[in-house]
């Protein structure tokens, strides 16, 4: 059985309910974006617990963050040393030959012939995000079933032009950025500013999962024209507002009428 718990600025109490009810009990416990532990002192209590009683059962553990225990702000020391104790791997963004790999893969699961002159196309220029690199497969797998063609250069290179036409061209950064601050009535600047405040954060989390969704674009490039912001703010935007909307009626409705704004326009 395998837990996995995205951490960010939602209730400590809710958290803590589901440590103690659920994953004391699992064999692998995953926990993505670690670093939000910090300031959050009843759920480290929770965790250090929870950490403490599996591994006293030999269970594993699985934990992502931006930056190395050492640098997390305000982690308990109990917790930092217990995170040094296991093996700490620096992944990074991947290169040329690990993207041709994954694109293999992902053919493989599609059951899709892609030729090698087109996974090297496909893997250029694609950012460093794997979710980036893998739409770039989808819509070539797509134009060969739809137009019943072989998958070749020529109709790889044909099916993400037309996609950038569709999506870059008619869909702008600057186009998201003002259908939200419309939306919400807030200013660019106050959009794209530094505040902290909750009617501020949450607009500009949804722009930025906007842009995800809709502009076929880098992580990296998001993060720029939302003010300079680092790609991991972006991946927690958009995994934040991703499970927003499967639970919180709201949110979804405001995302949904966003988009329609955004579309229509």
């Amino acid at each position: 059985m395998i837990g996995s718990i995205y951490l960010d600025e939602g209730s400590s109490r809710d958290l803590q309910a589901k440590f103690r009810s659920r994953y004391r009990n699992v064999d692998i416990l995953l926990i993505d974006d670690v670093q939000f532990l910090a300031k959050k002192q009843a759920v480290q209590e929770e965790l250090f617990h929870t950490f403490n009683a599996l591994q006293s059962e030999s269970k594993q553990i699985v934990l992502t963050s931006d930056v190395p225990p050492k640098e997390i702000a305000t982690l308990e020391e109990r917790l930092r040393t217990r995170f040094e104790g296991g093996l700490i791997a620096d992944i990074q963004p991947p290169d040329a030959e690990t993207k041709i790999a994954i694109l293999k893969q992902k053919a493989f699961e599609r059951k899709a012939i892609v030729p090698p002159d087109v996974l090297e196309f496909l893997a250029r220029d694609s950012g460093t995000d794997v979710r980036t690199l893998e739409g770039r497969l989808t819509k070539v797998v797509f134009a060969s079933k739809l137009h019943e063609k072989p998958i070749t250069m020529e109709l790889a290179m044909t099916a993400l032009r037309e996609a950038v036409s569709e999506e870059h061209e008619t869909v702008t950064s600057d186009k998201i950025i003002g259908s939200v601050c419309s939306f919400y009535k807030i200013s660019r600047e106050n959009l794209l500013g530094k505040s902290k405040k909750k009617e501020l954060v949450q607009p500009r989390q949804i722009c930025a999962y906007l842009m995800c969704e809709i502009m076929n674009i880098p992580l990296v490039s998001i993060g720029e024209v939302m003010g300079g912001r680092d790609h991991t703010t972006v991946i927690h935007s958009r995994e934040k507002i991703a499970n927003l909307v499967k639970v919180n009626d709201r949110i979804a409705k405001d995302v949904e009428d966003i988009r329609n704004m955004i579309l229509k326009q």
